[in-house]
Parts: structure tokens; sequence; C-alpha cells
């Protein structure tokens, strides 16, 4: 005979289950996709023998894919229940996520300078790289300050921060249908709103580190657009790049 108790401890084992498997898949799914956009001039090249512009994107690369790798292995080890080993690690991600600010700061500063921008003006690739860091930023503190209070927030949140710098990897996808900065977006979007489908999915509500992810992602978008049309960001946009 089954007692009643039984049945939502088996529903919480499942959910559990599926939510590592969740976690998991869209985590390698952004290692994927950053694989895919520097496979011929970064991993290909060699990592740290790839023929790159200075110093500078070496350390910005560096940063930027260790970040990714260290959110796989900090998915792997929750998944695993080694979590006090999460928590020593996390220490590592929150000394990795300035220094990443810093370099992918001067890095877009030095791009602009020698005109090495993407197939967009550079007004909207100054936009967008700098909102992308912004909100990067914004969204690893958020998800540190929630740490011990909502393990949930502060893995959605992860993912979010993650998500925000992914653009630049997604925009470089040697793909026909990858000729526009909308189609970046669009397959960009496909990360957030799988985050928003698994909460609907598996607890039939929005996560609330979800929903704010979300508000923050559609925001960043409009604002790519906008500010590259004002004047004064074009003006600021030429006085960098001098």
């Amino acid at each position: 005979m089954i007692e009643q108790n039984d049945i939502p401890i088996s529903n919480g084992i499942a959910r559990g289950r599926t939510e590592r498997a969740f976690f998991a898949t869209i985590a390698l799914a952004m290692f994927a996709a950053v694989f895919l956009g520097f496979q011929d001039s970064y991993f290909r090249a060699g990592l740290f023998f790839a023929h790159l512009p200075n110093v500078m994107v070496h350390i910005h690369g560096a940063l930027f894919v260790g970040w990714v790798l260290l959110l796989l292995v900090q998915i792997a080890l929750v998944a695993c229940g080694h979590r006090r080993w999460h928590r020593r690690l996390g220490i590592v991600g929150a000394v990795i996520a300035p220094l990443m600010v810093l370099s992918a700061g001067f890095t877009l500063v030095l791009a602009l300078r020698r005109n090495a921008v993407p197939r967009i003006p550079p007004p909207v690739f100054f936009a967008g790289d700098l909102l992308q860091l912004m909100i990067f930023a914004g969204f690893v503190l958020a998800a540190l300050r929630m740490r011990n209070r909502s393990p949930d927030a502060h893995k959605r949140l992860m993912l979010f921060a993650t998500i925000a710098i992914l653009a630049p990897a997604i925009d470089r996808w040697d793909f026909p249908f990858m000729s526009s900065i909308v189609a970046t977006i669009a397959v960009l979007s496909v990360f957030p709103l799988s985050i928003a489908a698994y909460d609907l999915l598996a607890t039939r509500r929005l996560h609330r580190a979800t929903g704010a992810g979300l508000l923050v992602y559609v925001l960043m978008i409009a604002l790519i657009f906008l500010l590259p049309a004002m004047p004064l960001w074009q003006q600021f946009t030429a006085w960098v790049a001098r």
C-alpha cells in the first residue's frame, strides 16, 4: 500500500532529476554556442596560441571561455550532490566576473579604435557589447546575493548572466541564415525562453528570477536598437573610437 506522503517525495525526486537535466542541457548548449562562434579563430587555432590582435584579446577570451566552463562544472557538481565543492568553487566565479568586465571593456574600446567591428555599424556594436557587459555584471551581483537565500533564483540568474554575453559568439556563427543582428537576437532569445518554458512546464508558474531576467533581456534588446539612433550616442562612440 502506498502512503500519501510518498507521492510528494516521489514527485520531488523526479522534479529534481528533471531540473538537473535541464540546467545541464542549457549549460552545454551555451558552451556549444560559444564553440561554434569561435571555433576557427580561437579553439581550433590553439587557444593561447591563436593569432589574436593583442594580449588583451587573449586575456578576454580565456576569461570568457573559463566562465562558461566554470558554469558547466558548477552545474555538474550540484547534479552529483557536491554542494560544498560548488560553494567553494563559486569564489572563483566571483573573482573571474569583475576581471571579465574589465578585460571586455578594454577589448571593446581597442576593437573600436582599430575599426575591427563585425558587420554591424560601430554605434550598434558598441551599444550592444557595453549593455551586455553591464547586464552580465548586474545578474552576477544579484545571483551572488541570492546564493544562500534562494538557490533556485541563484542558478537562474547565473544562467541569465551567461546569456547576456553570448551574442558575440552567436553573431560569428558561419551559417547562411546568420546574416543580421535580428538573426543573432532570434537565436539568443531561445535561451531565456527555454528557461521560462521549463518553469511553466515544471512548476506551472514563472519563477521571479526568470521573470526579472526576461524583463531585463527585453529592455536590453530595446536599448540595443534605440541607443545607436541617438546622435549623442553616435558622437560618444566616435569619441571613444578616436
